[in-house]
């Protein structure tokens, strides 16, 4: 079964966020996209806190496309190691479900 997700992922700039999500969009990967601009990173890389401003999006789609948003998220993302976190979802209510349902392939 086709079940809810979101895909949580950060990039380093605005228009990086949102060419990656229409990609998305267009090719009915994902229904939906959160776009938060400028968050605040700390984050350890090469034995070193750095410090850096980042977006973060928040995707909604299904398992089943999970595979190739990941596949799609790496080959489009700037980052040599993006994070590319996928959080299942226990329930959502029924016009939300019958909307992804609908729309995604």
């Amino acid at each position: 079964m086709n079940s809810i997700v979101l895909v949580y992922t950060t990039f380093s700039n605005l228009e990086e966020a949102r060419a990656i999500s229409e990609e998305l969009l267009n090719k009915k990967l994902i229904i939906c996209v959160n776009i938060f601009p400028e968050v605040n990173s700390l984050y350890l890389w090469k034995g070193e806190i750095h410090n850096s401003y980042e977006i973060v999006t928040i995707m909604k789609s299904r398992s089943g496309q999970v595979d190739e948003i990941i596949k799609k998220i790496e080959a489009m993302h700037s980052y040599d190691q993006p994070a590319v976190i996928v959080i299942p979802i226990e329930k959502t209510n029924k016009s939300f479900t019958n909307w992804v349902n609908n729309v995604l392939i």
